[in-house]
């Protein structure tokens, strides 16, 4: 799923010339939360409401924010799974997409990664959901990630959650895996002593009890 295939053209982008005025109008149009910022055809980075809201100099250009630019982007032949940390971590809502020289070519949007992530997970029987009581001093994220990468494992989202039934309990960390090895992982992960309260297998023949499609909806609706 490479992200030159799911371009989107419909928002606009700015210019480093382009006046802090107009940024504010266009950004209040898009209503997006961030946009990409051109000098010329190469992405320098994105520009947030509140960036140009602080800008000493209103009637200035963008360029005098260049420094402060958010640089978050992605290349046109990664994968589209490769956005998740850079959408997590920034809380945009689009995601520049550029050549292997830094040409900008269109947005990849959170909308249509969520949508990706959703149609493959019921679509297809390669890999599941862990649902995983996770105590800091105790448990190591660093050891689960890497004893699910040692049985052909791809970790696609993560995220922690406060059981709503024990405010006063763990913290349950939620992890979807890509692989056709999804029972061997569990297996690894519990005889490293690592409990796995759910699991969710993607597939059409498996027996899926009430219990697991709890942890679909929390996954779906955290």
């Amino acid at each position: 799923m490479l992200a030159l295939t799911y371009l989107s053209f419909d928002f606009p982008t700015l210019s480093l010339q382009d006046s802090i005025q107009k940024g504010l109008k266009v950004l209040h149009q898009s209503k997006q939360t961030n946009l990409a910022v051109l000098d010329g055809k190469k992405l320098v980075g994105n520009i947030t409401e509140r960036l140009l809201m602080q800008c000493p100099h209103p009637d200035g250009k963008i360029s005098q924010l260049l420094t402060d630019l958010a640089h978050y982007s992605l290349e046109s032949e990664e994968d589209v799974l490769a956005s998740l940390p850079w959408f997590e971590s920034s809380g945009f809502s689009l995601l520049p997409v550029t050549d292997e020289d830094g040409k900008y070519l269109g947005y990849l949007t959170s909308a249509e990664v969520a949508k990706l992530l959703i149609n493959n997970g019921f679509n297809s029987s390669q890999g599941g959901i862990m649902y995983i009581p996770f105590h800091s001093q105790r448990d190591s994220f660093s050891l689960i990630a890497r004893l699910i990468e040692e049985n052909n494992g791809l970790i696609t989202r993560s995220f922690l959650i406060q059981n709503p039934k024990d405010a006063m309990g763990l913290p349950e960390l939620v992890i979807q895996v890509q692989t056709d090895q999804f029972a061997a992982i569990i297996q690894s992960l519990e005889r490293h002593s690592i409990h796995i309260e759910k699991a969710f297998h993607f597939g059409k023949n498996e027996t899926v009890d009430t219990a697991r499609f709890d942890l679909l909806l929390k996954y779906l609706n955290p």
